[in-house]
């Protein structure tokens, strides 16, 4: 009977990880026609504790070593020592686990068949498709990488894109509101608040304070969950198992997921993460500009983006002085910042992008389509 019950569990294990595939990955290092995945595995008490980035490459002598330095590169907040191609500690935000036990790796071609059998990251030889795995703890030598969540960039945003600050005081912290994806055309509906405080506050109290200053916010608590929450024409209604998730972290990659609002307190530069759906919360665009097409209307039309759609270049006109302008991919990321009226669109991929445009004395966020 325990025989059966562990293939079936095994069996589970792998249907569950074949649905995670590249597809899944948000993170992407380097260039090329090539591509290899990295996963690693904290095996700690957080939530979550496993992580992937994809890596793209073309040369035909890299190791799984040169994949998992230019991840380091790429994030500041991983540090990581492979000493002689031995992979001695590596360490990501919150999970930082001793240096007592060691690192297991494996590889496979995919996320759920995956086995130790290989020489170490320093030599596993790189080869596209190649799914590399790492996992902390001898006791752990037979279970490969659990599941992983996609890993996001500490990058992708940062307190400093914030043009308005909620409440005042010394202490500053963010609020990401994530409504989930627009599967029509694939934006992410995430939205982020600046607040502004001194001492602490609760999760709660953080929210309290975002709904008394910004009227297009609204939201009501039960138990310490949040049974439902709107921002414009967003909203979230706890029914079933649709519900908001909490979340707490200091930037974008260190989301920790938690149970209910009582065990979230904001100090400086830490963040409050709110989802409705699965996901963590993901690149946000500020709320205050997201709602300027209501709010600042007339404003707006002062402005005039041309051509629109475009497949090379876009004009700006408009009566003020343009002191920033920048332009954010569906998914909420800044691929673009320029000071110039004129902006030089090539480089950019075909989809839907929004060019924030701020001058002196506002900001509002324009739509472009890129051909």
């Amino acid at each position: 009977m325990r025989k059966i019950y562990f293939f079936f569990l095994l069996l589970c294990t792998q249907f569950f990880f074949a649905q995670f595939t590249e597809n899944d990955i948000k993170f992407w290092v380097g260039t090329g026609s090539k591509k290899a995945y990295f996963i690693a595995d904290f095996n700690d008490n957080n939530t979550p504790n496993s992580y992937v980035w994809g890596y793209r490459f073309d040369d035909d002598n890299l190791m799984a070593e040169d994949m998992v330095n230019a991840i380091v590169e790429a994030e500041p907040k991983i540090e990581a020592d492979i000493p002689s191609g031995f992979l001695y500690s590596f360490t990501y935000n919150h999970h930082t686990p001793s240096t007592d036990d060691y690192w297991i790796t494996w590889s496979g071609p995919n996320a759920g068949n995956m086995s130790n059998q290989n020489n170490g990251v320093g030599y596993t030889a790189l080869t596209d498709g190649l799914w590399f795995g790492i996992t902390y703890g001898m006791d752990e030598i037979d279970t490969p990488p659990s599941t992983p969540v996609p890993a996001y960039s500490s990058q992708w945003y940062t307190s400093s894109q914030i043009t308005h600050w909620i409440g005042t005081g010394a202490n500053k912290s963010l609020v990401v509101v994530d409504f989930g994806t627009n599967n029509s055309n694939d934006q992410a509906n995430s939205f982020v608040f600046g607040i502004q405080y001194n001492g602490s506050i609760t999760a709660e109290q953080a929210l309290q304070l975002i709904q008394s200053q910004a009227s297009y916010f609204n939201f009501t608590s039960s138990n310490n969950q949040i049974s439902n929450l709107s921002l414009n024409t967003f909203t979230g209604n706890n029914s079933g198992t649709e519900n908001w998730k909490l979340y707490t972290g200091e930037d974008l990659s260190s989301w920790q997921k938690k149970t209910d609002l009582s065990q979230i307190q904001l100090s400086n530069n830490t963040w409050l993460g709110l989802s409705f759906g699965q996901r963590r919360p993901f690149t946000p665009t500020e709320a205050h500009n997201a709602t300027l097409s209501v709010a600042s209307a007339n404003k707006k039309a002062l402005f005039n983006i041309y051509p629109n759609p475009t497949s090379d270049f876009i004009q700006i006109e408009t009566p003020e002085n343009i002191k920033e302008v920048n332009i954010y991919s569906s998914l909420g990321q800044k691929v673009m910042t320029t000071q110039t009226s004129k902006i030089n669109v090539t480089s950019l991929n075909t989809g839907v992008y929004w060019v924030e445009v701020k001058t002196k004395s506002d900001s509002t966020v324009h739509k472009i389509v890129k051909k």
